[in-house]
């Protein structure tokens, strides 16, 4: 790339000549450069090398020479803040615009939505960090759930209206009220040209056995080919409906895996990945995917510094909360954010303590120490109760803390844009009580349980249907650490005693009363999600789902026909 000094040297040629094709002496670019002749000449050949100028030199000491403008200093400045943007530095994209915002957003704007390169439909999408853990067999956060559902496949999985659908398995059966069988598709490949085996898809069952939402599997085998038979140690009516869960994917055994599969993991989904770092997320269209290719041959996720996120995308919470447009489809995400206090080995062991936390820690108190701004540009709404229109909250007046001069930890995710600012709004609101803050921030390894009063915690749950919090409660949601062992037990009896038919309807709203009521956690706030329709022009079918994306793999682009005149 040019150098931030080849810039401004063309500038000042440019400035000098005002702008026009001019005939020159050398001698006079010396002088306006400040440079020997052969530094000159240097500059003038990688000014044409950049495609700004034409030089046409003329032979002889004192001869005219011809100076030729391809680009003017506006030119420049956008093809440099563009080709900057490839590499993800929008700091230094904003400096060759001579900080000018205005200037960046509309180099952004035009940069990232649907493109067309080299004969392919690319769309580019902002975000405000990597997404560097994309493994389904470990812990993820709800943007790499969406991710991994794009790169990898289950047995089943879930349609756009959250309907059960055949996914690697095309059928199945219940041979008993403890056994499985489901059938493989054929000729199934993995991104790196692998062939899905049978035994793959029996080793990836198995290894679920340490979930607890698959604690009951007790052997998978395979009779014969394409045929895979699981055994349950109790009863479970929904089982194929479990292994939509994104911990059910199916990955590529360990001995073919590199050392960064965390970062690009290889599965059998419609979208490979072509490129995973801290500046940006390409996919790109499986051409032996089993099911239907996309019709969208790229997607790339640009990692957008927040300090330049809200010129990229506007937030969608303000035609909702104020003047909602046509243009933009939103709707509260399935579940909420939420304060998981530790009543397993932490200040909440206490009952007193656990009572006064629930009633000061509340959201709207939280939510007068935070900027108005803030909570409309992030999108956020109090939760009452763990869904959109639950109401559980009780609350109390807050009396005095059981004691005095007590410290107490708070874990938070620091790269998430609310967590910070909520954990600021905790220490204030305690602090007028006596009770000092320890903040515990991690990215990637998440703290020892047992070193957390307070744990800010996204719910993250993929899809909007109720039965979607068995899996976050057993297994995503650090419950079963920060609870009593007897509570969690009688909450995970809930959910088995539903897998076994007893009850027709999932007990959520026994769930969220019994995890509220008991002071285990104490709901924060919803988020607005949605796809901006402005921002993704002629993208179809683009219809934002409970993780906050759409699914690439059922986009298309509708060109743009240029109506004849009759």
């Amino acid at each position: 790339m040019s150098s931030p000094r080849l810039r401004v040297q063309f500038e000042t040629l440019f400035k000098h000549c005002d702008g026009k094709d001019t005939d020159i002496q050398l001698e006079e670019i010396t002088d306006v450069l400040c440079c020997t002749r052969r530094n000159a000449r240097i500059v003038l050949n990688k000014l044409e090398e950049e495609g700004w100028i034409e030089w046409h030199p003329a032979a002889g000491r004192g001869k005219l020479s011809k100076l030729n403008f391809k680009q003017n200093r506006n030119d420049v400045s956008e093809n440099l803040a563009r080709r900057y943007l490839e590499e993800g530095k929008i700091g230094q994209a904003l400096t060759v615009l001579d900080s000018d915002a205005g200037k960046l957003t509309q180099v952004i704007q035009r940069y990232l939505g649907v493109q067309y390169q080299e004969g392919e439909q690319v769309i580019r999408l902002p975000y405000y960090r990597p997404l560097s853990m994309l493994n389904p067999s470990k812990s993820m956060r709800r943007s790499e759930q969406h991710i991994a559902c794009q790169v990898f496949s289950g047995l089943t999985r879930l349609d756009d209206h959250d309907k059960l659908q055949p996914d690697l398995a095309h059928t199945w059966q219940s041979v008993s009220d403890t056994h499985w069988r489901f059938y493989l598709r054929p000729g199934v490949r993995f991104h790196n040209g692998e062939p899905l085996l049978t035994e793959h898809v029996v080793v990836n069952l198995l290894a679920l056995e340490s979930l607890n939402m698959f604690s009951h599997i007790k052997d998978v085998t395979s009779s014969e080919n394409w045929v895979v038979d699981v055994f349950l140690t109790r009863p479970d009516k929904h089982f194929p409906l479990a292994l939509t869960e994104s911990s059910a994917k199916i990955t590529l055994p360990q001995s073919l895996r590199g050392e960064d599969y965390d970062l690009k993991p290889i599965g059998t989904g419609p979208y490979r990945i072509e490129a995973n770092n801290e500046k940006r997320l390409v996919l790109h269209a499986f051409d032996g995917y089993f099911g239907f290719r996309p019709l969208v041959d790229r997607v790339e996720v640009w990692v957008v510094d927040e300090a330049y996120s809200s010129m990229v995308y506007p937030s969608l919470s303000k035609p909702v909360m104020a003047d909602r447009g046509e243009s933009d489809e939103v709707e509260l995400d399935p579940g909420c954010t939420y304060l998981l206090l530790n009543r397993r080995s932490g200040i909440a062991t206490d009952p007193r303590w656990a009572i006064f936390l629930s009633n000061a820690l509340n959201a709207s108190d939280l939510f007068a120490h935070i900027p108005k701004e803030k909570v409309i540009d992030l999108g956020v709404l109090h939760a009452y109760g763990l869904k959109p229109g639950w109401y559980d909250i009780k609350l109390s007046p807050v009396e005095a803390p059981p004691t005095n001069n007590k410290e107490i930890t708070v874990a938070y995710h620091f790269q998430h844009p609310m967590f910070p600012i909520l954990a600021k709004a905790i220490a204030k609101v305690l602090k007028s009580y006596g009770v000092a803050v320890e903040f515990i921030t991690y990215d990637h390894t998440l703290p020892e349980p047992e070193n957390v009063d307070v744990w800010i915690k996204p719910m993250g749950i993929s899809n909007n249907r109720d039965d979607a919090l068995a899996g976050w409660l057993m297994d995503y949601s650090d419950i079963e650490l920060l609870s009593p062992l007897d509570d969690f037990d009688e909450w995970c009896q809930l959910v088995d005693q539903w897998r076994a038919g007893e009850h027709d309807a999932f007990p959520a709203r026994q769930l969220g009363k019994q995890l509220v009521n008991s002071y285990q956690l104490i709901p924060m706030f919803h988020c607005w999600l949605g796809v901006n329709k402005d921002q993704c022009g002629t993208l179809q079918n683009a219809k934002c789902n409970a993780l906050g994306w759409f699914d690439f793999s059922q986009v298309w682009v509708k060109p743009e026909l240029n109506r004849l005149s009759s």
